[in-house]
């Protein structure tokens, strides 16, 4: 039995106490900085050095001599007298000599980081009164092992009769998890048929913690286990496993990955704040004690803890290659770092995460393991919608139930489900767990797979560009953006197969999400990569439309002109009306912002005829903006009263449809107007319309054109400090965008210069500069609070 024990136990205890206090205060360390190196608690080595631990674990008594860095006469000694210890225990027990098996839980003597709660939640969790079973779940070398020993250490003395842990990773198959909890505690008898009652027998009297690691591939095993918890009274159960157990008394605790330095993050104290940095600097410390990291080594280690999604094992396994590999290189050569094997004294499951995996994958159906590696086509994830039009595609098997083996997927920790900004659940993996997942995905599977994931991005990306014209946007432009990585995975995808068609069109539906995020460096490449894939004409009129768009927004405005040229001419000679109006508007308004109005005016009336001359549903959109800028075209020709009416006329257009977009372009130009004619109480009712739809959208660009417009209006009314203010905040949006985008926005470059110099000479130089700098700094939802909070000037 496991009682404990007094009389010839208690001198033995005291003799391996005395030894290992006096080791380590000859090695100088107190028994928290013994606890750190040697990956206990505090509270356990207290419990060592006091004797009411009475049997420390062979891996315990080994980690402690590590840590102590012990030469080799101490370490046996201390092992000596932990065996011992364990020897007269075991004779002074009244059943015979049990015949043990090796089922220790095998752990790492590293540092744990990053544990300190979940080991304080757990040990209130496994004292209470009313717990009997607790499960540890999360993926593959998430630390579930090595929390469980730590969580067991820091509550072992309040367990009168010890703790006892098995793995389980020996265990063939659920009918060998009794018998071998049974062999583990030298039970006679445990390999009958009886084995439930022989254990519950003995267990039944004592207060003991059983930890069992490794369940997942024995789950059907967890009835007895609930069985064997109900019957001892005295017995909290605490388990490791990829999936819950799914029985009444189990009480789970998912382990997450460790904590994530900020993606700024560039100094060692700023990665040595969070979990994953600093057990990455832990281990690098460990493997190559010489080297020095210098800053482009830290932010390579800031983007390691990143790509290993802050997973212990794979940590470990990766920072192992920094004996001969930089920071730098081994960020290059990731994959086949986490896939080469490492540390001799880990099990050989998880000598690489591929093993690891493999031993998850195992446990999986057929299909949860096809489903598995049809989710390696994804980035980013996807939604349920998204997955089954893939399957679908890719199977075309209609019985296939894909929700049901996501949730197997889920259950053993290779899938996490967490949702989007409208609440839609998203089905994710770690990225090491993607990795492995798209390692899997060859060969003709991968082909039919890989083209149904491209055919959804495409009808997904349609769909979009339909609703970004209509109320609403603001929902689809969210949609887009939480599938972009599968947008553009699939449009790089599509070029390097040789289908230039799909990633053609694919990027000609982003063109306006990519405008309005402010992407326009990422939206010109992949334009000009799908030219030079050389699609159909009915294509390529179109993607040049996104290479002029973006080489417009990114300042480029040659570039613009040539492409809006080449698909004026493409759709023209196909007789597309719809695509026709476009780039006739773009060819127009290349002229606009290159201040040529006379070629530009009967360009955007053609464009309205074509509008017209393609419906409502390829017209309508186009020709609410095409009159919005026209109306800038009149107001630069000197004709207000005509520009007003044009740009209202499109402001209506817009409104009837719910276009956020086309509504505030007509609302900047209405306000342009309404500050040349001295009419500031009109032009601030336009601006502030437009700065909370611009928030909404959550465009950049157009906010700091309303910003700087907003300050004229505030320089009217000598509100100094709120103009210094607003140019600050316009001019820090600009460098978050990196470009203006609206370039046919063509504002009063005299009346900027006037303002910010009226405003100098009120605050003087220091004063406008702290004004300026305090804008720059705003937040957008604070710049937006500090834009609106302004009364009517007089």
């Amino acid at each position: 039995m496991l009682r404990r024990m007094s009389g010839p136990d208690h001198e033995i205890s005291d003799s391996f106490a005395a030894r290992l206090r006096d080791l380590r205060e000859r090695a100088g360390l107190t028994q928290q900085e013994l606890a750190e190196r040697a990956g206990l608690t505090p509270h356990a080595i207290s419990a060592l050095e006091r004797g009411t631990r009475t049997r420390p674990y062979p891996h315990t008594v080994r980690s402690l001599a590590d840590a102590l860095g012990s030469n080799e006469d101490d370490r046996a000694a201390l092992i000596a007298a932990a065996t011992r210890g364990r020897a007269r225990a075991t004779q002074a027990d009244s059943l015979p000599p049990p015949e043990r098996v090796n089922a220790m839980l095998v752990v790492p003597p590293t540092m744990l980081h990053g544990r300190a709660h979940d080991i304080d939640v757990l040990s209130e969790l496994l004292l209470r009164e009313d717990t009997r079973l607790v499960t540890l779940t999360g993926p593959g070398g998430v630390g579930k092992t090595r929390l469980a020993v730590a969580a067991a250490d820091a509550v072992a003395e309040r367990f009168e009769d010890g703790v006892v842990s098995v793995s389980l990773v020996s265990a063939t198959d659920a009918s060998a998890v009794l018998p071998l909890l049974s062999r583990t505690l030298g039970l006679a008898g445990g390999d009958g048929p009886d084995v439930l009652e022989v254990l519950t027998a003995h267990l039944r009297p004592l207060r003991l913690l059983l930890v069992l690691d490794n369940l997942e591939h024995v789950l059907s095993s967890a009835p007895q286990l609930g069985d064997l918890s109900a019957a001892c009274p005295g017995l909290t159960v605490l388990t490791t496993s990829r999936s819950p157990l799914r029985i009444r008394v189990e009480q789970e605790y998912p382990v997450e990955p460790l904590g994530l330095p900020d993606d700024r993050a560039s100094s060692r104290a700023e990665l040595e704040a969070t979990a994953s940095g600093a057990l990455l600097l832990d281990r690098a410390r460990a493997v190559a004690p010489q080297s020095v990291l210098d800053a482009d080594d830290l932010r390579a280690c800031v983007e390691l803890c990143h790509r290993l999604a802050g997973l212990p094992l794979a940590i470990e396994l990766a920072t192992a290659h920094l004996r001969v590999l930089s920071p730098r290189v081994l960020l290059e050569r990731l994959e086949e770092a986490t896939a080469t094997s490492a540390a001799r004294d880990l099990p050989a499951r998880q000598r690489t995460m591929r093993a690891t995996l493999d031993w998850s994958l195992g446990l999986l159906s057929a299909d949860a393991r096809w489903l598995f590696r049809v989710l390696g086509a994804f980035r980013g994830g996807a939604t349920l919608d998204a997955i089954e039009a893939v399957v679908i595609a890719a199977d075309r098997r209609s019985t296939i139930d894909v929700l049901g083996l996501l949730h197997d997927l889920v259950e053993h920790s290779l899938v996490v489900v967490r949702p989007d900004a409208d609440g839609t659940s998203r089905f994710t993996m770690l990225e090491p767990v993607a990795q492995y997942a798209r390692s899997l995905l060859a060969g003709e599977e991968a082909s039919r797979v890989l083209a149904a994931h491209a055919a959804y991005g495409l009808d997904l990306a349609r769909r979009g560009a339909a609703e970004f014209e209509l109320s609403d946007q603001i929902a689809w432009l969210a949609r887009i953006e939480a599938a972009e990585p599968n947008l553009l995975i699939a449009i790089e995808r599509c070029i390097d197969s040789g289908d230039a068609e799909t990633a053609s069109l694919i990027t000609w539906y982003l063109w306006l999400f990519w405008w309005l995020r402010g992407q326009m460096t990422r939206g010109r490449r992949l334009a000009e990569l799908c030219l030079a894939a050389d699609p159909s004409p009915e294509a390529r009129c179109r993607v040049a439309l996104t290479a002029a768009t973006m080489s417009l927004a990114g300042g480029d405005l040659d570039a613009a002109y040539r492409y809006w040229s080449e698909s004026d001419a493409i759709a023209t000679e196909l007789g597309d009306a719809e695509v026709t109006a476009k780039a006739r508007a773009g060819v127009a308004l290349a002229a606009l912002t290159n201040g040529d109005l006379k070629a530009a005016e009967p360009l955007f009336a053609q464009s309205l005829e074509l509008c017209a001359k393609a419906g409502p549903a390829g017209g309508d959109w186009l020709a609410s903006l095409v009159h919005v800028w026209l109306g800038t075209l009149l107001l630069l020709d000197g004709r207000p009263e005509e520009a007003v009416s044009s740009i209202e006329r499109g402001l209506a257009l817009a409104r009837s449809r719910g276009d956020r977009l086309a509504t505030y372009i007509a609302l900047y130009n209405l306000s342009q107007a309404a500050i040349g004619a001295g009419e500031y109480a009109d032009a601030r009712r336009h601006l502030d319309e437009g700065i909370a739809l611009s928030e909404e959208v959550r465009d950049l660009a157009n906010l700091a054109y309303f910003t700087e417009a907003l300050a004229d209006v505030e320089a009217h009314a000598a509100e100094h400090v709120r103009v210094a203010m607003l140019l600050g905040a316009a001019t820090a949006l600009r460098e978050v965008v990196g470009a203006d985008v609206y370039a046919y926005y063509l504002p009063d470059a005299e009346l900027r210069a006037r303002t910010e110099a009226a405003a100098r000479d009120a605050l003087g130089a220091a004063g406008f500069d702290d004004a300026f700098g305090a804008g720059a700094a705003l937040e957008v939802e604070d710049l937006v609070d500090f834009a609106l909070s302004a009364g009517v000037p007089g």
